[in-house]
């Protein structure tokens, strides 16, 4: 089944989303990478990312913020 939603949860209120960049891509960081992105175009892409890299992050609405904790997909904690 496809992703359909990543945000930030926070106390229960979702404090960030997950959307496609100026360039229609998300952008996702590995640990300590906080300048170049790896482009993905899904968000299945961007879930395998999350799960397969331990404290990797994502950049987040609003803000563009990198979000790298308190990260659930499809209502679903990630660490």
């Amino acid at each position: 089944m496809p992703v359909a939603k990543i945000e930030r949860v926070v106390g229960g209120i979702v404090t960030g989303r997950v959307e496609r960049g100026s360039d229609g891509l998300f952008a996702c960081h590995g640990f300590g990478s906080n300048v170049t992105p790896t482009q993905l175009a899904s968000l299945d892409d961007v879930a395998d990312f999350l799960q397969s890299r331990p404290r990797s992050g994502v950049r987040m609405n609003p803000g563009w913020s990198r979000i790298t904790r308190n990260i659930f997909i499809d209502g679903v904690r990630l660490r």
